[in-house]
């Protein structure tokens, strides 16, 4: 008697365990995908997430060295509570030079934010990114329109990476990087990309 009430305790015990696992498998699932997609899980997954983009206030400078372009990696451009705008790389080229900057944003189960150069939206192929922000370069004074060169869209799990090309200094007035290389390149129309999770989801 004592054996059959300890076997249906068991299976008592059992079967509440497995209810509870059919009760947490979904969430499981979901922080699975979350750690190894990152923002790019709550992009595609609109059923259970708000999108909004809307731009950031502000123009943000930074001080790019033209003589010594690998001291500039690692310079912050922006850094509000956990997003980042940093200075990936600074590549000279036949045209001029490219500034590659790196936006890392946060992330979790009740959603995402990411501050960057592109607007991230969604089309009837999935989401697609587009290049918003806008750059010029003041050297002694005088201002020079940087181009958008290029971006990665959402290959990282916490962000992105886009960049802006400047001409060769041969091809700009009053440009001499011997007596001082340095320019200041200030950019703004950064957009803050927003994702929350839906009520009851």
């Amino acid at each position: 008697m004592i054996g059959r009430i300890f076997n249906l305790n068991m299976l008592y015990i059992l079967l509440a365990i497995i209810a509870i696992g059919f009760l947490l498998l979904p969430r499981i699932i979901e922080g699975i995908n979350l750690q190894s997609k990152g923002i790019s899980y709550l992009t595609s997954n609109i059923e259970d997430y708000y999108h909004k983009t809307f731009p950031e206030e502000g123009k943000y400078t930074i001080k790019i060295d033209l003589n010594d372009i690998e001291s500039n990696e690692g310079k912050v451009l922006l850094e509000e509570s956990e997003n980042k705008i940093h200075v990936t790389e600074v590549s000279q080229l036949d045209s001029g030079y490219e500034i590659t900057f790196r936006s890392s944003g946060s992330y979790d189960a009740g959603g995402a934010t990411l501050i960057s150069g592109l607007e991230h939206v969604r089309n009837d192929n999935g989401f697609t990114s587009h290049f918003k922000a806008e750059a010029e370069a003041v050297y002694k004074g005088e201002a020079y329109q940087l181009t958008p060169s290029g971006s990665s869209g959402l290959t990282y799990r916490d962000g992105d990476q886009f960049g802006f090309q400047l001409s060769h200094p041969d091809q700009m007035k009053n440009i001499d990087l011997k007596d001082d290389p340095i320019i200041e390149v200030t950019i703004t129309d950064l957009q803050v990309n927003l994702w929350v999770k839906k009520p009851n989801k």
